[in-house]
Parts: C-alpha cells; sequence; structure tokens
C-alpha cells in the first residue's frame, strides 16, 4: 500500500511539472529572433540574440528560458554560454538534460528526442530584454564529394532547421550565414535565401512544419580547412607536495576532411607546407591555411608550465616548436610525423609540469589546500570527443570537495561520484585518491582555455606528511648509497690485480 501511495505521489508531481513547464511557454513572447551562424572554421558557431517580452502584467523573477535540441545535435554542443550582452557571455546559469516531448504539443511531430538548456534569468520584465546566447556545434560538416586531388578545393555540406526551434510564441525571426571571403557557394536551400557578400540572409514565413524536410536549412560551399577532430583525449593531473604538479594528455585523432584522390606525392605536399620538410622548416614559419591537409596543431599551456614533451608511439618528435607568448601563455605547435591527409587517424602525447605555488594554494585557518586547475584539454580550436581526466591527489588526502563551474558551459560534463585510488612508485602507506570526470563533447574557444578551471579542496594531517618525509628521504638516500657501493663493487671485482 505504501509503495502504491509512493507512485502516485510521484506521478502527481510529474503530471504537476510537464504542464507547469507548458504553462511556462505561455508567460513569455520572443518579439525577435536573430540566429547567426559562422561558417568559417572547422568549428560551427552559433550566436543568437533574442528579445524576450512578459506577456504577464508583472515582472517574472527566477525565469527558466528553455533553448531545445535534437538529440543529433546536442551531442555535438561543446560549449554554450549566455549573457546581457555579446562582450559579457557568461553571466547566467546554464543547466542542460533530456526533455520530456510524450505529451507537448510543440515537439510531438518531431521523431528524434528533445534536450533542453535552461538558462536562469533572474527576471524578466514587462519591457523588452534582449539575452544573447553563444555554442559551438562540432564535427558539423560532411565532405561532398568525399575524395578529391590535394590542390582541389574541399567542397562541404551543412544542414539545420529553418526555423528556430522553440515552443514559445515568436513573431520575428532571421538567420544569417556567414562565410570566409572568398567562398564559392555551390547550392543552399530554401532558394529565398537572399545572398550578399560573405553571407546568406533568410526570413522565414512561419513556424510550421518542422519535421519536413523542406523545412531544412542547407548550404553546399567550399571550406579549405582541416577537419581534425579528436576521438578521445585522455588527461592525467598528479598533484605531488614536493613541488610539482604534472600533467599528462593522450590524443587520438582523425583528419574527417576529404580523402585524397590519386597517388600519394610527397613532393606535392612539400610544395603546398613550403619550406621542404617539417624539420627543415624555420621555426615561426607560416604554415598554409587554406588547405584540407593538417600540418599541426596549437597547444595553449600556463605561462609557467616547463619540462614540456611531445611525442607519439614511436617516441620523441623534435621539430615541433615552444614559445612564450606575451607572457600570457605557452605556445606548442606540435607538428606530426608527416601531415594528416583527409580520413587519417594519428596520436600523440603532450606532456609538462607545473610549479605547486601555482596552482595548489593552502588556507591557515581551515587547515585545507585547494587546487585550482584547467579542467580541459590544452588544444586549440579542435573539437574533442570522450574526453576522461583523472586527478591524482597526495597521499593521505581526506574531506575531498571538487566544483565543477557554476554555468556549466560544457553540457556533457559529469564528475564520477565515487573516488578511485592510485598506487605511485612512493606512496608505501597509502594511495592516492583520484578524482574523475568526463565528456562525450566538448569544445572551448580560445580565449576561455586557461579561465575554464575548477577548484579540488582537499586536507593532508600535519602527522602524516611528517611520516611520510621521514620514511622517503632517509629511504631515498640508503638506496642510492647502496646502489652506489653495488656498483664499485662489481667494478672492483672486474679489475685485475697488477704486481710490482
Amino acid at each position: 500500500m505504501k509503495i502504491l501511495l509512493l507512485y502516485t505521489i510521484a506521478y502527481i508531481i510529474w503530471i504537476y511539472s510537464v504542464f507547469a513547464y507548458e504553462d511556462n511557454y505561455e508567460k513569455v513572447t520572443q518579439t525577435n529572433v536573430i540566429r547567426n551562424f559562422y561558417l568559417t572554421k572547422r568549428v560551427v558557431r552559433v550566436f543568437l540574440e533574442i528579445s524576450l517580452r512578459s506577456n504577464n502584467s508583472s515582472n517574472i523573477r527566477d525565469f527558466e528560458y528553455g533553448i531545445f535540441f535534437p538529440t543529433l545535435v546536442y551531442s555535438k554542443v561543446g560549449y554554450i554560454s549566455s549573457g546581457i550582452s555579446p562582450l559579457n557571455l557568461n553571466i547566467y546559469t546554464i543547466n542542460c538534460e533530456e526533455f520530456n516531448k510524450t505529451n507537448n504539443k510543440h515537439f510531438s511531430n518531431l521523431s528524434e528526442d528533445i534536450y533542453v538548456c535552461k538558462i536562469n534569468i533572474p527576471e524578466l520584465t514587462k519591457n523588452l530584454t534582449t539575452i544573447y546566447i553563444e555554442y559551438y556545434i562540432g564535427d558539423p560538416y560532411k565532405t561532398l564529394p568525399d575524395s578529391i586531388y590535394i590542390n582541389e578545393n574541399q567542397l562541404v555540406e551543412f544542414k539545420d532547421f529553418q526555423y528556430f526551434l522553440t515552443p514559445y510564441k515568436v513573431e520575428n525571426e532571421k538567420t544569417i550565414i556567414h562565410f570566409l571571403l572568398g567562398t564559392q557557394i555551390e547550392r543552399f536551400l530554401p532558394t529565398s535565401m537572399k545572398r550578399q557578400d560573405t553571407k546568406l540572409t533568410y526570413i522565414p514565413k512561419n513556424n510550421t512544419d518542422i519535421q519536413t524536410p523542406e523545412s531544412m536549412l542547407y548550404v553546399h560551399f567550399n571550406l579549405n580547412n582541416h577537419l581534425v577532430i579528436y576521438k578521445s583525449v585522455n588527461r592525467t593531473i598528479e598533484v605531488s607536495h614536493w613541488g610539482n604538479v604534472y600533467i599528462k594528455e593522450e590524443y587520438a585523432g582523425k583528419n574527417q576532411a576529404a580523402t585524397h584522390k590519386g597517388e600519394f606525392n610527397r613532393k606535392e605536399i612539400m610544395l603546398l607546407a613550403g619550406q621542404g620538410f617539417a624539420r627543415m622548416r624555420n621555426p615561426g614559419s607560416v604554415l598554409p591555411q587554406n588547405t584540407h591537409i593538417c600540418f599541426q596543431m596549437d597547444h595553449i599551456l600556463p605561462y609557467r608550465a616547463i619540462g614540456l614533451e611531445y611525442y607519439d608511439k614511436i617516441g620523441n618528435i623534435s621539430y615541433s616548436h615552444a614559445s612564450k607568448v606575451n607572457s600570457r601563455y605557452t605556445l606548442i605547435q606540435a607538428e606530426p610525423r608527416s601531415p594528416v591527409m583527409g580520413g587519417w587517424n594519428f596520436d600523440y602525447v603532450i606532456e609538462y609540469n607545473l610549479p605547486l605555488e601555482n596552482v595548489v594554494f593552502y588556507d591557515y585557518e581551515k587547515k585545507t589546500y585547494m587546487l585550482n586547475i584547467t579542467l580541459t584539454p590544452s588544444a586549440k580550436g579542435i573539437y574533442a570527443e570522450n574526453v576522461t581526466t583523472h586527478i591524482r591527489l597526495p597521499p593521505g588526502s581526506s574531506e575531498i570537495q571538487f566544483l565543477l563551474p557554476k554555468n556549466r558551459n560544457i553540457p556533457s560534463l559529469k564528475k564520477q561520484e565515487d573516488l578511485s585510488y592510485y598506487y605511485g612508485w612512493l606512496d608505501i602507506f597509502k594511495p592516492r585518491p583520484v578524482i574523475i570526470y568526463s565528456a562525450h563533447s566538448m569544445y572551448i574557444p580560445e580565449q576561455h582555455i586557461l579561465n575554464f578551471k575548477g577548484q579540488v579542496y582537499y586536507q593532508i594531517k600535519s602527522e602524516f606528511l611528517l611520516k611520510y618525509k621521514l620514511f622517503v628521504i632517509p629511504g631515498i638516500i640508503f638506496i642510492s648509497l647502496l646502489l652506489f657501493v653495488l656498483i664499485r663493487r662489481l667494478g672492483n671485482s672486474n679489475r685485475k690485480d697488477k704486481y710490482v
């Protein structure tokens, strides 16, 4: 009987939440919606400008505005932010979840599942409130044709809904598609779009028949850019209270660009790259951007990064470059052993160290350490799938608390609730607690790479630290002395005695 009562209460709450959210759509009118698609890079940037008006006689406090994505698009959204102006886009808190469209009249004709990102607006007034939303879609193109010669233009397709997918009433809507200067547009739908210089503009007549093929936005154009994505990224962050934080990033990716037609010709690639082979190229030389072949991947590291290593399964790759940029960050130009053609897979590893004093801070009152660390891979301008990070804390860490950014800009970013444990070479008394978090889709705009940080709070008892150091330091000295004596004895045993 109790179980039946609990099920009844849960059902009533679910029904109330569904209809309450349905009623939420009637409270607001979108007076103007402007969608901007920037098809200028390997990742599509979408910028929305939405003017909202409350239909109530009074202001609405803590209003949750929803932006909706079909599953296919949502699975490729690597970053989303919202704010009060184009220059201040990280103000509102965003929470994304799967949307139940079973009893929803607005999306009942869509076959795909729907996800909603709820944007918390502190107050919605009777007058117009304009919000700005920015998100990035990874792996957005399909090459057509699939194979091209090395000097041919690469043609790609891009699709999206003609209409803004929303349950709120829309009075005016406009879609603008931006291209690079000189882009050759082969075909676009609907044909009523107006072309002007480097953009296409579309003003739909109504917001109906969302699911029909005629309602799809389609563009076939040339984009001479490599389409590298990372299929997996595994990161390890190991904290040592001996003064160092070690970071290792393992990348496995693929160039999704058009595959090479004809025979592979190294001379053609050399001519395209300019200045000969990579190992013969002068540091700082500019590599070509108007090609679908990938010649290098850039990485942005903290300015104090030291001990940089770049290698693959074969070994060290010596012709990459690293430099300090304007006292702001360290730039690694990681060049593969061979230029990555369309359809080729690749892998490599980047390692570096950070001084402990720059990332770990101690609160003497609370006797708590705080690790303030970048949460995302260091790769610049490349979309990544299946990103997993392991944070290994020092042995003896307790009272561990891990805080993600409150704005939740990466929708798929989740942390594992339970801790794992890892034994290092010198972890004799206790293992290292390991925090694990992951994301199936991740992209960070260049300006946010070093600023998207999380905090780990932990404590270590001073008695444990003292015992650990008193054991490890004499142990290292004793083992070193033992090895020295052993080597000397082996050397003496091989020497023949000489008598005078």
